[in-house]
């Protein structure tokens, strides 16, 4: 974690704004049952301070049980650069596919007349200068894909802190694993590539059997042919929020989504740095239960023999090492944590850190052992 919080520091922060830009941007939207969020996208989109005639804007409406398509065909009347398409229109064959949103995603670039793709969700907020800052650093450095940063607001509630605060180190843990040419990485609410490089490495194709992974597969896919020109874009202006999940329930499934792809990672050193974090948060409950496990046998079957004495000390090995263990944990992860909440103006989260740090060591085993077996749902599909 201590690697991660240094490659993190060691991200140059980007303030510019480039003034005369002149890429053409085609936003991709893939939007199914958002009719409470997508008018607040798309609004956000129509005050960007960018030049109109170089938008466009691609939404697939991706078989939505609710008026999501209606409220885009509104928006799509007023503003010209936007395009509303329904999926089903545009794919004949899905019935025997779970990769919605990745058809979504192909079936807009081949309609998508920008040189830029951008990627983002129906759920999500935008700054004014989000488009001007990604393609700012993208005319700058040249990248064939660039990952961007994605943050939490109107997180209320105590588990909703944990949940920002968990992922403004997602977030941080993706630019330094870049640094370090790991791509394994990226988050396609805040995702941007050429279409040119897209196109080259054939889109989806292979990486496409799985319901997730619209962005970290396709990342890996563009790092392996472009070496060099995948970066992650450390600016303010460039970041994207969305909403925590209102409870326990929901986190638990979107969490499964995204544990569901780890069996499918291609890089095997992130499969690894996974395991190994999984395996010491075990170890520390493992170690805890065993204590407890003693000392609850010890109660209930009284025996005062110094026998007995001398048998039950190691428990209290057990017990020292799992203190240990945590007190090493928060240590590294309130220095690394307190980095990163820093770059998303969230200093504020880390008054929930010990809160945090507790409901980080029930659901890293939790999720780590049933998101590749159980099924879940999302967006009203169930899903395995």
């Amino acid at each position: 974690m201590l690697t991660y919080k240094n490659e993190w520091n060691d991200i140059e922060e980007v303030h510019f704004l480039k003034e005369d830009v002149e890429t053409s941007v085609s936003i991709i939207i893939p939007a199914r049952n958002e009719a409470a969020n997508i008018a607040h996208l798309l609004q956000d989109i129509s005050h960007q301070i960018y030049p109109e005639n170089l938008i466009e804007v691609i939404i697939i409406d991706d078989f939505s049980e609710d008026n999501t398509y209606d409220i885009c065909l509104e928006f799509a009347a007023q503003y010209q650069y936007i395009k509303v398409y329904k999926l089903a229109q545009l794919i004949a064959e899905l019935s025997s596919s779970i990769a919605y949103k990745k058809r979504a995603i192909e079936a807009a670039v081949q309609l998508a007349k920008g040189k830029l793709i951008i990627t983002t969700d129906a759920d999500c907020r935008l700054q004014q200068h989000w488009i001007h800052s990604i393609v700012s650093f993208y005319e700058k450095e040249k990248c064939a894909l660039i990952a961007a940063p994605v943050g939490y607001y109107q997180d209320k509630t105590k588990f909703q802190h944990f949940q920002a605060l968990d992922f403004c180190g997602m977030q941080a843990i993706t630019g330094a694993m870049l640094r370090m040419d790991i791509f394994n990485m990226a988050n396609g609410a805040n995702l941007a590539y050429e279409k040119e490089a897209f196109l080259s490495v054939n889109g989806y194709q292979h990486i496409d059997q799985k319901a997730s992974g619209d962005d970290m597969f396709l990342v890996y896919k563009i790092a392996h042919k472009f070496p060099n020109r995948v970066q992650f874009l450390k600016n303010k202006a460039a970041i994207v929020l969305t909403q925590p999940m209102q409870n326990i329930a929901d986190f638990l499934q979107q969490r499964f989504r995204w544990t569901s792809k780890s069996a499918a990672y291609q890089d095997k050193r992130i499969t690894i740095i996974l395991g190994l974090i999984y395996l010491f948060v075990l170890s520390i409950w493992m170690n805890a239960f065993y204590f407890i496990g003693k000392a609850t046998y010890s109660i209930l079957f009284p025996d005062r023999t110094l026998v007995a004495l001398i048998q039950f000390l190691p428990a209290f090995f057990f017990l020292a090492m799992a203190i240990f263990q945590l007190l090493c944990k928060s240590i590294i992860d309130y220095i690394f944590l307190k980095s990163a909440a820093h770059f998303f103006n969230r200093e504020d989260l880390m008054q929930s850190f010990f809160i945090s740090e507790v409901h980080h060591c029930w659901y890293i085993p939790f999720v780590g052992t049933f998101g590749n077996i159980l099924s879940y749902k999302w967006k009203g599909r169930k899903l395995r």
